[in-house]
């Protein structure tokens, strides 16, 4: 596994991203509408994501593609990092936190994000986590380690909880992941008490249940809201670049703990949304879409609400 990028590179790489013309790295989009809720993009920031980190995009096929978006052949690409907060009347919960100051400046804007939509981190009751990778979960705790929201209960797979735990799959995993290590232990550190650990497609609330979609890591979980006829499918982290992993669904992150099992879980969930016309959305996505098949790949195309 190539090592994962320092502080240091995410800053170099993002001082080129605003002079980029690449849709992923527009605003958050607009919230969307399932049914009777309010599902609404919390923009952290925007990740530089190298073809480095994307192996099999190392490429002559990768830099093709980068460049015919208008991007440098040899990356960044600006990849968003989103969390959501999905509401239903005066019930509201939020699905993931962003990094914080985990990878230093040009992130942790979630609670801003919040604050323009009326709320404070003192009044989230619930977060539902994705997966415990730092740039979900490093948001849930202030600069100095702190529980960010005071308040809030934690809910998670628990195969995820028990990974990050677990000090013979830290033995195991890349020195370079120490850095996720350290996060989720002191995440799960922060809200001792206050963690429900869940099994399966788990209800979270009338209408919004977890997705298992291992892979990436061993509990990562996408999040299905349904009501009525209306679905809509926040995958988590089935992709991190739209540009490159969606034709290519077999290209996997140096991040992914099995990759494997993530190009099984992508395959499976692509061909499913595909073939039930589900809309989908992601912390990497930049709007919510549908996927559809394309010779030996797919193609995400827009789906308004």
């Amino acid at each position: 596994m190539l090592p994962l990028p320092t502080r240091r590179a995410v800053l170099a790489a993002g001082a080129c991203l605003p002079i980029l013309r690449f849709p992923e790295a527009r605003a958050a989009a607009p919230a969307d509408r399932v049914g009777a809720f309010t599902v609404t993009p919390l923009r952290d920031g925007l990740f530089p994501l190298e073809p480095s980190m994307i192996p099999g995009a190392d490429s002559e096929a990768g830099r093709a593609l980068l460049a015919q978006a208008g991007l440098p052949p040899s990356g960044p690409s600006p990849e968003p990092v989103n969390a959501f907060l999905i509401r239903r009347g005066a019930w509201h919960g939020l699905l993931d936190a962003g990094c914080g100051t985990v990878f230093g400046p040009g992130f942790d804007r979630v609670t801003a994000a919040l604050a323009a939509e009326g709320l404070r981190p003192d009044q989230i009751e619930t977060v539902w986590l994705t997966h415990l990778h730092a740039d979900h979960a490093g948001g849930l705790l202030t600069g100095d380690g702190r529980a960010r929201f005071a308040h809030a209960e934690l809910v998670l797979q628990e195969r995820e909880a028990a990974y990050w735990s677990d000090a013979g799959a830290r033995s195991r995993a890349p020195s370079a992941m120490g850095l996720f290590f350290d996060t989720a232990q002191a995440v799960l550190a922060a809200y001792a008490g206050r963690v429900r650990r869940v099994s399966g497609t788990a209800e979270l609330a009338p209408g919004v249940s977890f997705l298992p979609l291992p892979g990436h890591t061993p509990g990562h979980a996408g999040v299905l809201i349904e009501d009525g006829p209306e679905r809509l499918l926040i995958w988590g982290d089935i992709l991190h670049s739209r540009l490159l992993q969606v034709p290519h669904p077999d290209w996997t992150v140096i991040w992914d703990a099995d990759p494997a099992e993530a190009i099984a879980t992508r395959r499976r969930i692509f061909d499913r949304a595909a073939s039930e016309g589900l809309a989908v959305t992601g912390m990497h996505l930049a709007t919510r879409c549908r996927i559809e098949r394309a010779g030996a790949g797919y193609e995400l195309v827009s789906a308004a609400p």
